[in-house]
């Protein structure tokens, strides 16, 4: 990879020989000297951050433990990382990351359950698991990299330059749009890196960001809207600078860094626990895999992986996670497949590597790996895979050539008791621990490794750029140039006794500033801490008078609710008094014989009354029985005789009104053969009895339950039909009844309308008659029986019976 270079210089070479004599002893003496004293004059004239570094060193007597370790952190602007995780919810992309971003990347922690499962699997009680999402790297890192020792602002210090850009979320958001909008965002970062001062020191070269995606992502090849990923690493700015992914492309600026797993301990000592848990679990399966199928993939040797596994009954557990449980997803289950297996299958998926590898070993699982491209993390793991893994040939399984239990059968017990030793080491070197442990505590996680790897590449980088550059400065120069450059050098040495002797001077106003600076760094951390106390506080007291303010609404609205309430009890009262006067003048004028007596004559009349009203809608509508054949069982054989006159039984006939006879066939069957008079003949005695019932009904003081909307042969019935609206709940089997029922009329009619719809509007007529029936303390003749209910009801009120009963 070439390197960004500004500084160009000149080399000048003279053919004389005899001007090396007179030149070399100059030469000898720069080289001893001149260094010397550019490091002197560097020390006598440092930055202000390394002045004041330095001072302090000296007066308190440390070595600073930092050297050749301290990162600067680009203070990025917001879009180019927070604001792309805030607006997590707005892409489709990432919706389903967003409830991991909780607890700085390492997601939701995972709690006990009732039956205590989790407790016999994980160790829970050191609050040391999550559910963390194997894409959260580049935000624990970042999270990481603000707790680091050695972080400085003076770029100038720094051995490496760290660049918080949240690549993976960016690459994810618009992972199915055009290139342009997957691109714009990484152009904008590097321009504005290409402007930073920073910058300008190496090129980029000693920048380095991470990413919680594989580096395929960010390598696109070609400009199609259909090719996958971003051209982030093929821009010339982060071709100079160094990502550090969960999974490389073999390009010699990208190192591969372990995924992130469910365990972040915060001390060495609960790692210490979970290796104990580890090492002395009992393991019932010979080996065990966790995953999906991949059909679609004509590579893929899962398929038959899946297929030994399901062969080797008892030997092998197989976790399947394309069902709708969703298990995999669950850190408990996963664990604990894990740690009932000897041995872990991890054939490659989309990708050679897999996050399930990293779980095995957390578990204590020996890995199989069928793929040398899934072994790519050289600082994390042993160079020699064969100490902690097992290596199976590809194109062996796919081809049938080899039997996986036979090969893990044939392992002895000392080589698997070799391998869990070496896994059991590895544990801590695969973590993310959280940040905060200091001293003997501290673990040395993934992030400790990953580092100082970084930070001496870094330091590589530099020096052979120092020796590049110093190879280009050699020139030769004529006599007169270094006689100048002599004068020079006397001049320097000069002027460098004279800065000591001022250096001397300054030292103990110096020392009296640092004093003062330190004093003054104590007051203003002082304040800021009582200004965060005051704004607590203040924070604290506004929620409170937003609380109270909320209640006082409440209590306000509780009141008028109330008040409503009491002016509701004080009508009903009111109402409730002047029933009760009514009540006790109506038993004091029924009290006594004489009462008794007022209120049946009061009823015989009102009963005679009713008698004479309805005798004259029998006057206007007369019913008649004309003997003959039945017709359409318009009139059955009623059990025990019928009642229609007197108590004599009647032969089958039919019962016409207004001289018009009533068919149910047209409405039970109707044809092209249908005769349409009988159909109107039918739906004139419809309209009559329809007007007949609506008289009666008022008359007797009875509100029918299907309404009539009367229009003679055209009249229509009325169903007040509930009307069924969605319940709140999609999946609720109960649906919520509105409270203004809507009605839907029925016509009595056939012309033109369907005939069910015809039938249950006589069957609704009926039901209105056999209501009136029921008043007077008689039943129904049956369902069909129009004009026989209508004429009994009608014969019932007219007989003397009716006024007495």
């Amino acid at each position: 990879m070439k390197k960004f270079n500004s500084r160009k210089r000149k080399v000048v070479r003279k053919q004389s020989p005899n001007l090396l004599i007179y030149i070399l002893p100059t030469l000898v003496f720069c080289v001893l000297f001149v260094p010397h004293i550019n490091q002197t004059v560097t020390y006598l004239f440092p930055s202000d951050q390394e002045t004041l570094n330095l001072a302090l060193k000296i007066k308190q007597g440390e070595t600073d433990t930092c050297t050749g370790r301290y990162v600067y952190i680009h203070n990025l602007p917001s879009r180019f990382n927070d604001d792309l995780i805030e607006s997590c919810e707005s892409y489709a992309g990432l919706r389903n990351k967003c409830k991991y971003l909780v607890n700085s990347g390492f997601g939701p922690p995972i709690l006990e359950d009732v039956h205590n499962h989790t407790t016999r699997v994980l160790t829970t009680e050191t609050g040391s698991w999550h559910s963390t999402n194997q894409f959260m790297l580049e935000v624990i890192f970042r999270e990481k990299m603000r707790h680091y020792e050695c972080l400085t602002n003076d770029s100038s210090l720094s051995s490496a330059v760290f660049v918080p850009f949240y690549a993976g979320f960016d690459v994810r958001r618009f992972w199915v749009y055009n290139v342009k909008l997957r691109d714009e965002l990484g152009e904008d970062l590097a321009q504005w890196l290409r402007e930073r001062p920073e910058w300008k020191k190496m090129y980029g070269q000693d920048h380095f960001f991470v990413t919680g995606r594989v580096g395929r992502d960010f390598r696109r090849e070609s400009d199609l809207d259909s090719d996958w990923g971003n051209n982030l690493m093929r821009l010339p700015e982060f071709e100079n600078m160094t990502m550090l992914s969960i999974e490389t492309n073999s390009c010699s600026n990208e190192f591969a860094v372990p995924y992130p797993t469910y365990f972040h301990p915060k001390t060495r000592t609960e790692v210490e626990t979970w290796q104990m848990q580890v090492r002395t679990v009992q393991r019932r399966y010979l080996f065990s895999f966790v995953g999906a199928p991949r059909p679609e993939m004509d590579e893929s040797i899962r398929g038959e992986v899946i297929k030994q596994c399901l062969a080797s009954q008892e030997r092998c557990m197989f976790l399947n996670c394309d069902t709708p449980s969703k298990d995999c997803g669950n850190p408990v289950k996963v664990v604990e497949v894990f740690q009932d297996s000897i041995f872990c299958l991890q054939p490659s998926g989309d990708t050679p590597t897999r996050r399930s590898t990293f779980d095995s070993v957390l578990a204590g699982c020996i890995p199989v790996f069928f793929s040398l491209d899934s072994v790519q993390y050289k600082w994390h793991f042993p160079v020699d895979h064969t100490k902690y893994s097992v290596y199976i040939s590809e194109e062996d399984v796919r081809d049938g050539k080899v039997s996986i239990e036979k090969i893990l059968s044939m392992i002895s017990e000392e080589e698997i008791l070799s391998m869990r030793n070496e896994v059991e080491k590895i544990i801590p070197k695969i973590i993310y621990a959280k940040p905060g442990a200091l001293g003997p505590e501290k673990i040395e996680d993934a992030f400790e490794i990953a580092l100082p790897r970084q930070l001496l590449m870094e330091r590589e980088t530099e020096a052979s750029s120092s020796r590049g550059d110093r190879e280009e400065d050699v020139k030769v120069i004529e006599w007169e140039e270094f006689d100048n450059e002599l004068t020079r050098l006397w001049s320097l040495s000069s002027a460098l006794k004279l800065a000591t002797e001022k250096k001397l001077t300054l030292q103990p106003k110096l020392e009296s500033l640092i004093q003062v600076s330190a004093e003054s760094l104590r007051r203003i951390n002082e304040l800021e801490e009582m200004r965060q106390r005051l704004e607590a506080k203040k924070l604290m007291v506004d929620k409170t008078s937003v609380t109270c303010k909320v209640t006082e609404q409440d209590v306000k609205k509780k009141e008028d609710d109330l008040s409503a309430e009491v002016r509701s009890l004080l009508v009903g009262g009111t109402t409730l008094s002047i029933a009760k006067t009514k009540l006790q003048e109506s038993n004091c004028q029924l009290e006594g014989e004489s009462g008794y007596s007022h209120l049946k004559t009061v009823t015989n009349k009102l009963r005679k009354r009713q008698q004479y009203m309805v005798s004259q809608v029998s006057f206007i509508y007369p019913l008649k029985i004309e003997a003959g054949p039945s017709q359409d069982q318009e009139l059955e054989s009623f059990p025990g005789g019928s009642r229609l006159v007197g108590t004599k039984p009647v032969s089958q006939g039919s019962v016409r009104i207004l001289g018009l006879p009533f068919s149910m066939a047209p409405f039970t069957k109707m044809s092209f053969f249908t005769d349409k008079k009988e159909v109107q003949k039918s739906a004139t005695a419809l309209g009559y009895v329809a007007h007949a019932v609506s008289l009666l009904a008022p008359y007797l003081g009875v509100p029918i339950r299907y309404p009539l909307r009367l229009g003679g042969s055209k009249t229509y019935i009325r169903d007040y039909a509930p009307y069924i609206e969605p319940s709140a709940s999609d999946m609720s089997p109960v649906s919520t009844l509105s409270e203004n029922a809507k009605f839907v009329e029925f016509p009595l009619f056939l012309d033109g309308q369907d005939t069910t719809r015809a039938a249950y509007a006589v069957f609704l007529l009926n039901k209105n008659i056999e209501q009136l029936l029921n008043f007077v303390g008689e039943s129904s003749l049956g369902p069909r029986q129009v004009l026989a209910n209508l004429k009994e009801l009608i014969r019932i009120i007219q007989s003397p019976d009716f006024i007495y009963s």
